[in-house]
């Protein structure tokens, strides 16, 4: 199974209900991309860890596989560049891979092929148009997408808005990007906590993938050692183009 690694979280979910047109998708956006970007304030996210739950529908095959495993991700609020986030994903289902960075190297680990990929992450990289940008640049979204209000609200009694995206430029990886934000985004802003609950992605083909996220701890100053990763003995190491990462 080819896969790629996304970072969306959720904490502190308000029951409030808020409508959409008390606050605008753009206005969203923009406090949601505030966490993310350097600051002193104390909603300012430096690193999460998590259980993740994912969903992959298959539209072709008309199938469906579910994955799960444990996350963690820094932010460097020290720069600007896209390649400032760390992050290291452990799938434990279906199939055992990880897949690290430490803001300069990725690393895809696939320990039953015994290959891992490494490659360079960057605007120029082999992946600078594929989803790890909405990973790797969670403060400057609105430069990448467009942002609109999804036509109908998640059905869990309001606890959600939910943003679509819509990437600025056409894109094989990504055809809508659908995030769901807490409701106390839009109602208390101060109030700290991650501030997306999921995430689901459409490709231009139709494939779906979807991620839920548990368990979840926010600045818990994680060490940096785990964003590196070293190429065991006897490990093949692929060329990326070898290995394309997609929603599968």
């Amino acid at each position: 199974m080819r896969t790629v690694i996304l970072l969306v979280i959720s904490l502190l979910i308000s029951p409030l209900w808020v409508s959409a047109s008390d606050i605008s998708a753009i206005q969203l956006m923009e406090r949601l991309q505030q966490r993310f970007c350097a600051g002193s304030e104390d909603q300012t996210v430096q690193d999460v860890q998590a259980d993740f739950y994912q969903k992959a529908s298959i539209a072709s095959l008309n199938r469906t596989q579910t994955g799960r495993g444990t996350m963690a991700m820094a932010f460097d609020h020290n720069s600007t560049n896209i390649s400032s986030t760390l992050f290291h994903w452990i799938y434990a289902v279906p199939n055992k891979q990880q897949v690290v960075s430490d803001g300069k190297t990725l690393w895809v680990y696939l320990p039953d092929n015994n290959q891992v990929m490494v490659s360079e992450v960057n605007d120029k990289s082999y992946y600078s148009e594929d989803p790890l940008l909405f990973l790797r640049n969670l403060g400057q979204l609105s430069s990448h997408f467009v942002v609109e209000f999804a036509p109908e609200l998640s059905s869990d009694g309001g606890g959600y808005y939910q943003l679509l995206l819509t990437p600025l430029q056409p894109s094989v990886y990504i055809h809508s990007l659908t995030l769901e934000v807490p409701r106390w985004l839009g109602i208390a802003p101060q109030q700290s906590g991650f501030p997306l609950h999921s995430a689901t992605i459409v490709d231009p083909t139709g494939n779906k993938t979807q991620l839920e996220f548990r368990n979840i701890k926010i600045n818990q100053q994680l060490a940096l050692d785990q964003f590196s990763f070293t190429v065991p003995a006897g490990v093949d190491v692929v060329n990326p183009a070898d290995l394309t990462l997609d929603f599968k």
